[in-house]
C-alpha cells in the first residue's frame, strides 16, 4: 500500500450514479449470488452487503461496475475481496482473498462455531516470526501459533519449514532477506498445501 499527494483539481468530471456489485458465496461449493445496487451511498451498500451475507455467515466481495468504451466495455474495480472462484495469482490477490476469509472465520469464532471455511477446510497461514519454531498460524483459534507435529506433517517438511523460519530469524533486523528465501518459501508452500490437501487451505502470507 502507498499514498500519493495529488492536486484535487486533476479530474475532468465526477458522478453520483455509481453501480455497486455484491457477490455472496454460499455453501460448501461457494454458489454465488450477484446483486447490483444503484442509487445508494457506500454506507448504504455496506449495510445491504452485511444483510445479504447474513452478518458474515456467507463469504462476500464487493466491486464497482465501470463501463468503458470498447474494446474494454463493462468491467469491475474491486473494493473488497475478489472473485472467490479464481485462484490468487499474486501476493496482493492473496490479501484480497484473506479479507473475505478473515471476516467469515472471525464471525464463526465469535459465534462459537468451528473455525473452518464453508467447504470444511481450515486456513493455515504461513509466514515467519520471531520466537517460534514453525512459521505456521491459525487465526481466531486457540492453536495460534501452530505446532507442525499437531498437523501430522512429514518430518522432512517440518524440518524444512523450521530451517526456512530460522533463516529469516538469523539475519539482522535491517538486513535484506536472502536472495532465494522467497523462492524457497513458495516451494515449501506447495509441499505444505499438498500434505494438507482436504484438511486446510494454506495461505502464503510471506509473499507480500
Amino acid at each position: 500500500m502507498r499514498g500519493e499527494i495529488v492536486d484535487e483539481r486533476d479530474t475532468a468530471w465526477e458522478s453520483f450514479d455509481a453501480r455497486y456489485r455484491v457477490f455472496v458465496y454460499s455453501g460448501p461449493d461457494a454458489v454465488v449470488k450477484t446483486i447490483d445496487i444503484v442509487d445508494a451511498s457506500l454506507h448504504d451498500v455496506m449495510d445491504s452487503t452485511r444483510a445479504l451475507a447474513e452478518n458474515d455467515r456467507d463469504l462476500w466481495s464487493l466491486a464497482l461496475v465501470v463501463d468503458e468504451a470498447e474494446p474494454r466495455g463493462r468491467g469491475l474495480v474491486w473494493l473488497s475481496g475478489m472473485d472467490y472462484h479464481r485462484a490468487p495469482a499474486s501476493a496482493f490477490e492473496w490479501r484480497l482473498r484473506a479479507e473475505m476469509q478473515n471476516r467469515y472465520l472471525s464471525a464463526r469464532s465469535r459465534r462459537g462455531e468451528a473455525v473452518v471455511l464453508p467447504n470444511g477446510l481450515r486456513v493455515v497461514r504461513m509466514f515467519p516470526e520471531w520466537g517460534v519454531t514453525w512459521p505456521l498460524w491459525e487465526s481466531f483459534t486457540d492453536s495460534y501459533p501452530m505446532d507442525a507435529a499437531a498437523l501430522g506433517l512429514s518430518d522432512s517438511l517440518a524440518a524444512g519449514l523450521a530451517a526456512w523460519n530460522d533463516r529469516w530469524q538469523d539475519r539482522g533486523l535491517d538486513d535484506p532477506l536472502p536472495a532465494d528465501w522467497r523462492d524457497e518459501g513458495w516451494a515449501l508452500h506447495s509441499r505444505l498445501q499438498a500434505e494438507m490437501e482436504g484438511i486446510a487451505e494454506v495461505r502464503p502470507d510471506f509473499g507480500r
